[in-house]
């Protein structure tokens, strides 16, 4: 978490609140920092997810969540789900140093919102909590390619609805881990047109997250990831 990144936040835009849950004090500090120069409000720093989960019981809330998954005590995953409980409309980011199947998926059935491997930059991380408040489910590079890896071993179905050329191409580019805006360069169109794709793509298949909408849109025999 080195990236020098710009300390401002837009002029008369309300600091995002973030609750950071992460056992490492080093690295929470770190990524604290680069959060606090972005302009983000981290309104609670906690090594344990008891720890956030009391001070959100009584009466701690934020826009997103940023927790790693390997803590003292109580899962990530468990408190995932206990987050969303009492937050409901909170958006959620894992960050971890956990690279295995199992975990990704449970984090994602926990009902995160994305999932970034620590080894990343500050420069990636502040991308994917703007992705995350955007509305989007984004996913380190290297989730995706196992992600979409386990995808390729679905059997297609048939489908009744199906999605656009369009729809279809920033799906796939979304699944290999591009952001938002970088699909957006890729297909030379806007990024809220990207949301807005994919918005359409949840809404025709039916699912409310982007590792959902890419195994459906194979069962579908919608899109093809060989």
């Amino acid at each position: 978490m080195t990236d020098q990144l710009a300390a401002t936040p837009a002029a008369g835009k309300k600091p995002v609140r973030l609750i950071l849950i992460e056992d490492h004090a080093d690295f929470r500090e770190s990524v604290s920092m680069v959060l606090t120069e972005r302009g983000y409000d981290c309104v609670g720093e906690f090594s344990t997810m008891e720890d956030a989960l009391e001070a959100i019981r009584g009466g701690l809330v934020a826009d997103l969540v940023l927790s790693d998954l390997g803590l003292p005590g109580m899962s990530g995953v468990d408190g995932i789900r206990k987050v969303r409980e009492l937050l409901p409309l909170v958006q959620v980011l894992v960050l971890t140093a956990f690279t295995d199947k199992a975990k990704v998926f449970a984090a994602l059935e926990a009902g995160a919102h994305g999932y970034l491997v620590k080894a990343g930059s500050a420069a990636r991380l502040i991308a994917t909590l703007e992705e995350v408040l955007a509305g989007g489910t984004p996913l380190d590079p290297k989730i995706a390619g196992m992600i979409l890896q386990t995808f390729r071993q679905l059997s297609p179905i048939q489908g009744a609805e199906t999605l656009s050329a369009r729809e279809c191409e920033v799906l796939q580019l979304s699944a290999k881990g591009l952001t938002r805006q970088e699909v957006a360069d890729r297909l030379e169109i806007s990024q809220h047109s990207v949301t807005e794709y994919i918005k359409r793509c949840f809404d025709k298949l039916h699912v409310r997250n982007l590792p959902s909408a890419v195994s459906e849109a194979i069962r579908r025999g919608l899109l093809d990831l060989s």
